[in-house]
């Protein structure tokens, strides 16, 4: 090959040229911090990192923000050796989190799981409090009522509903939140009122504009912007260092609006989240409140997020004998059934509940748990039943001809059975009627267009099932015998139903199904009757069993 000076020249303008490149990548100091400092404020203001070492976020936004000073060439040595730390500390905290060397870990971090009598934590049904008004539902109801107020619903748009006991009333409470930055923006001082929906009436539904003469703001929201959005609120006022989550809208016992906020730590290298306490933000003024999880007052309803006690639960179920178990043999695995719901008991504290289930089953339940939103305390209820999925096919299957769609159940107690409540919704999502499905025995439902009605019908249904008579089941059964003095027919649902009330236990309604007994149509007044029921304390009785004595 002949020697061309051409090319030399141009090998030599192209190293020179890549030499300048490499050159100018290079910062100087001044210019280097200068960027490391806008980055810093960038990242902190917009992003929001939490700057702990047990949080992963932390590495990469250190790494962004000081990769100027990495450029620059006075200080490229020094933040090479800090990249390394950086990175071997990221390596030792991945390796901390593997659940095959902290399975234990991971098992014991719900705490300890108390088996637990059904009956001392659910209370037995009352027809009054049961929550009829699911949050689509509620939020169907709420958009109507909003949209009344046009001027009002223009501006702004609904939260995301929180059901909470509030001075022994159960609500679904909403809150209104600027629609956009514009609306943000013409509305400096807030949104103007929240929304409470009652979950046991769905005639109940109003606007709240005051409490106790002042007017409602909700000034720092989500939906807010710079220093009222309420996660940079917190964040810039000293929880920079601290996982926030679950930015719940609640009321205390005066109906005051507050955000509660979980305060959370993670326990297993960059996981095990759970929680630590609460930051409760006044919605007007931003005044910040923080409560260990031990000290929160009692007006607040849950502490600890619905997404960790279900993982946790989970890492319960499934590491039940170590990691390798759950990779190969999967003995004794249990995992939550799909979904959750809240439940009040007779405590009146907060519960989470959720069917726990065999890994690999579908439709069967080998029991469920209660765990208190705010102590996570959990109460194991051993019994094999069906899960919510098989109890909503059930009552779907009862009301097959009106194609109505089941909701996701509530756990109540009706007379000691553990029984699924459920709302029967048509296309439109406008409940149409109710079901009670035994835990127990899914083939056992009773239906109705009112919840006393349903109750009626699952009892009666109860009382001749097998799932009634179950030893691991308390309902208590008597009979008695009385003299009628007063008797009564309803036509209800294509069924007679009778009503009677006996001298012997005055102030109740004995009500049967046509039935039950042939002797009911012949019944009148004086007839000397014997009945079985199951024992309630409410004034109206489903009986189980009639034999009027007084007809040969």
């Amino acid at each position: 090959m002949l020697f061309n000076p051409t090319m030399t020249k141009n090998s030599q303008d192209k190293e020179i040229n890549l030499e300048n490149i490499k050159l100018n990548i290079k910062f100087k100091l001044s210019t280097g911090i200068i960027l490391t400092l806008a980055l810093l404020v960038f990242i902190i203001y917009f992003a929001m990192p939490v700057f702990s070492y047990k949080f992963a976020g932390t590495y990469f936004a250190k790494a962004l923000i000081f990769l100027p000073l990495l450029l620059a060439a006075k200080t490229a040595k020094v933040m090479k050796y800090l990249y390394i730390i950086l990175g071997l500390l990221f390596i030792i905290m991945v390796i901390a989190t593997m659940s095959i060397i902290r399975s234990k870990d991971y098992r014991n971090l719900i705490g300890e799981i108390t088996s637990t009598p059904f009956t001392e934590l659910v209370s037995p049904v009352d027809l009054t409090q049961i929550p009829v008004v699911d949050r689509p539902f509620a939020t169907m109801l709420a958009e109507k009522k909003l949209g009344d107020d046009f001027a009002l619903g223009s501006r702004v748009t609904l939260g995301w509903p929180t059901r909470q006991m509030v001075n022994g009333e159960l609500l679904w409470v909403i809150p209104l939140l600027h629609s956009g930055f514009f609306k943000w923006l013409t509305n400096l001082d807030g949104t103007p009122a929240y929304l409470v929906v009652s979950a046991t009436n769905p005639q109940d539904v109003r606007f709240v504009r005051d409490v106790k003469g002042k007017p409602v703001k909700i000034k720092y929201q989500p939906n807010a912007y710079f220093q009222q959005d309420l996660h940079r609120h917190l964040y810039t006022h000293g929880y920079f260092a601290k996982g926030l989550t679950d930015f719940t809208f609640e009321l205390d016992d005066d109906g005051s609006p507050y955000w509660t906020t979980t305060v959370y730590n993670k326990n297993i290298g960059f996981s095990g989240d759970d929680a630590v306490g609460i930051a409760i933000v006044k919605t007007d003024t931003g005044e910040i409140s923080y409560y260990p999880k031990d000290e929160v007052p009692v007006w607040v309803d849950r502490i600890n997020p619905a997404e960790y006690v279900m993982s946790q639960l989970n890492w319960w179920g499934n590491y039940v004998h170590g990691f390798w178990n759950t990779k190969f043999g999967k003995r004794d695995m249990l995992m939550t059934t799909d979904g959750y719901n809240i439940i009040y008991g007779t405590d009146d504290k907060c519960y989470f509940y959720t069917g726990m289930s065999s890994v690999g089953s579908d439709e069967g339940a080998v029991g469920f748990v209660l765990v208190d939103t705010r102590t996570k305390k959990t109460h194991l209820y051993k019994l094999s039943g069906a899960t919510e999925y098989a109890a909503m096919q059930s009552a779907e299957g009862k009301v097959q001809n009106f194609k109505y769609r089941a909701t996701f159940p509530i756990l109540i107690n009706v007379s000691g059975m553990p029984t699924y409540f459920i709302t029967l919704k048509d296309n439109a999502g406008l409940v149409k009627m109710y079901a009670m499905v035994s835990v127990k025995d899914y083939s056992v439902v009773g239906v109705g267009e009112t919840v006393k009605g349903t109750r009626d019908s699952y009892l009666m249904v109860l009382s001749s099932s097998r799932a009634g008579n179950l030893p691991s089941v308390t309902v208590v059964t008597e009979t008695l015998k009385g003299t009628v003095t007063r008797i009564g027919s309803d036509v209800r649902d294509g069924r007679t139903f009778y009503y009677m009330s006996l001298v012997e236990v005055p102030g109740k309604i004995l009500v049967a199904n046509s039935d039950l007994s042939s002797h009911l149509p012949v019944t009148q007044k004086g007839d000397m009757v014997e009945v079985g029921f199951v024992t309630t304390d409410d004034k109206e009785i489903s009986l189980n069993a009639f034999n009027n004595l007084s007809v040969k």
